[in-house]
C-alpha cells in the first residue's frame, strides 16, 4: 500500500516538474521575443510632426482653410527620398491616423545624408462652406477639426518612396 502511494506521488511530482519546466520555457520565449508583440511602429523612425492651421484664399477669392502636416526628416536611406508614408501618433504613441507626405523643396526630394521637410495638406475647408453654413458654424467646424489635429504629436515613418529608380553602377 505504501509503495503504491510512493509511486503515485513520484508520478505526480514528475508531472508537476514537467509542467513547471514547460511554463518556464514559455515565459523565457515570450520575454526574449517581446518585440514581436509590439506595435507596428515600434521599429519605425519616429519624428516630431505637427498639423498646422493655414488660412488662405482660393482662386475665386473665397476664404480657404487648410490643415498641413509637416515634419523634418534626415535621409539615412542612401537614395533620394521623394515621399514617405506615416502613422500619426498621439502623446501615448497610439496610432490615430495616417497619410503620406511629399518631401523636399518643391517636392524634388531629400538627397542622401541631408535633412529636409515633408509636407501634406491633410484637409481643406473652403469658403463655399462659409456661404452655406454661416460664419459661426464655419468657425466651429474649423476649431473642432483643429482640436482633433492637435492630438498628433509625432509621426512614425512606415515607408519611403524613392526618386532615383535607376541603379548606378561604377
Amino acid at each position: 500500500m505504501f509503495s503504491l502511494n510512493l509511486i503515485s506521488f513520484r508520478q505526480s511530482l514528475t508531472r508537476l516538474i514537467a509542467l513547471l519546466a514547460a511554463a518556464g520555457v514559455f515565459i523565457m520565449f515570450t520575454a526574449a521575443n517581446s518585440p514581436l508583440f509590439a506595435g507596428s511602429h515600434s521599429k519605425a523612425d519616429i519624428v516630431p510632426c505637427d498639423i498646422k492651421l493655414v488660412f488662405g484664399v482660393d482662386d475665386s477669392g473665397m476664404s480657404l482653410v487648410s490643415y498641413d502636416l509637416e515634419m523634418q526628416i534626415s535621409n539615412r536611406q542612401g537614395r533620394t527620398i521623394k515621399g514617405i508614408s506615416v502613422h500619426w501618433l498621439d502623446d501615448g504613441a497610439e496610432i490615430i491616423g495616417n497619410s503620406d507626405a511629399l518631401c523636399g523643396q518643391d517636392h524634388d526630394g531629400i538627397k542622401p545624408a541631408q535633412s529636409g521637410s515633408c509636407r501634406r495638406v491633410v484637409q481643406q475647408i473652403g469658403g463655399r462652406l462659409l456661404d452655406r453654413l454661416g460664419q459661426d458654424t464655419w468657425t466651429k467646424i474649423i476649431n473642432s477639426e483643429m482640436t482633433n489635429f492637435r492630438e498628433v504629436q509625432q509621426c512614425a515613418i512606415i515607408g519611403y518612396r524613392y526618386g532615383d529608380m535607376a541603379i548606378k553602377s561604377y
